[in-house]
């Protein structure tokens, strides 16, 4: 497993860390250590703090039953906010330093003590990061040993030397690649860019905060191949959530008519002030206001009328119950028709 952020652009020029866990098996018996490569890989990502990503995650780690896996290894960039992370979901897991990270800063660390001066063999700048793959960090630690006080002290030697000596333990690279486990986190940068980056980091895209969870559980369920499922949970969980707003409405005293009534003014232009005069002195405003309003009104303002006030009544004229906004659109346009055309029979005759 491996776990790693992306930054992403919100709106009012504010960036948030989208964390994603991705989770992958290792194929038994590799002809070459150094090539592994990481297969059946499913990801998990949310736009949280560290402590609430590590709860959320073990939906993944359950659904992968990482728990009753025979060996785990935990591939991390050296971050200290995700050791809890290992600690909670798999504790005895190899951990690992992912070697770019590693090499990186013993680059910085070697060419910090090059610039003030500190004598190295010939071509130990070319050979740094080869050894620490090799031969492993028993030569950084005996290079460590051997630095003056005064070139310790300096503030970016610091810095880096420090980063090396507290994961020394997570960068025994030669005993991690006979034991057929990668030493770089290939998996968790390339969901970075394929799960979160590819879609929410385009030009000039900014994003409100609650519309990115949503979005990141569906690129999920399409890099996961479980686009079926993530569509029915979603719709389910949609439908809940209506459900509690339309309990909620009623068990405030609201009547489906007066809400419908509060709304269709607002909606109309500024020049229709008789009809919103109509809509707010009107008896029946649940249907009155969208006959009148018929002709002039779109397709997404009856949208706005609640099935509960349409239902088969007396002194309704909608005959049957109404469950889609297209219907109710069809039905009103049939009444219309139907009235207009009575009334021309009248003035006929």
């Amino acid at each position: 497993m491996s776990a790693d952020g992306a930054m992403v652009p919100l709106t009012g020029g504010e960036w948030a860390e989208v964390r994603t866990l991705a989770i992958g098996e290792v194929p038994a018996g590799s002809v070459y250590p150094e090539r592994v490569h990481v297969g059946e890989l499913s990801y998990f990502s949310r736009l949280t703090d560290a402590a609430s990503f590590t709860d959320l995650a073990e939906v993944e780690t359950r659904r992968r039953q990482l728990v009753h896996a025979k060996e785990v290894c935990a591939m991390m960039d050296g971050a200290d906010g995700l050791q809890p992370f290992v600690e909670m979901h798999r504790s005895d897991a190899v951990r690992i330093l992912d070697f770019p990270h590693a090499a990186e800063h013993l680059s910085k660390l070697l060419e910090a003590l090059s610039a003030r001066g500190h004598p190295f063999p010939a071509g130990m700048l070319e050979r740094g990061v080869p050894v620490l793959k090799h031969p492993g960090p028993a030569a950084l630690t005996r290079m460590a040993a051997r630095l003056s006080e005064q070139e310790t002290s300096q503030e970016d030697v610091r810095e880096h030397l420090g980063y090396l000596r507290k994961r020394l333990a997570l960068m025994n690279y030669p005993l991690f690649q006979r034991a057929g486990w990668p030493i770089g986190s290939g998996m968790g940068e390339s969901a970075n860019k394929l799960v979160v980056e590819a879609r929410l980091k385009g030009c000039g895209m900014r994003w409100e905060r609650p519309n990115v969870k949503p979005l990141l559980a569906l690129r999920n369920g399409v890099w996961n191949e479980r686009w079926q499922e993530t569509w029915y949970a979603a719709c389910q969980q949609r439908r809940m959530v209506r459900a509690q707003h339309r309990h909620d409405r009623l068990s405030n005293g609201n009547k489906p008519g007066e809400r419908l009534s509060s709304r269709i003014p607002l909606l109309l232009p500024p020049l229709c002030f008789p009809l919103r005069l109509f809509c707010l002195q009107s008896s029946r405003p649940g249907l009155l206001a969208l006959h009148a309003l018929l002709p002039i009104i779109p397709r997404s303002v009856v949208r706005l009328v609640p099935p509960a006030s349409l239902q088969k009544s007396a002194s309704h004229p909608v005959s049957d119950s109404i469950s889609t906004p297209r219907t109710i659109y069809a039905k009103l346009r049939t009444y219309r028709q139907r009235s207009e055309s009575k009334k021309y029979a009248e003035r006929s005759s």
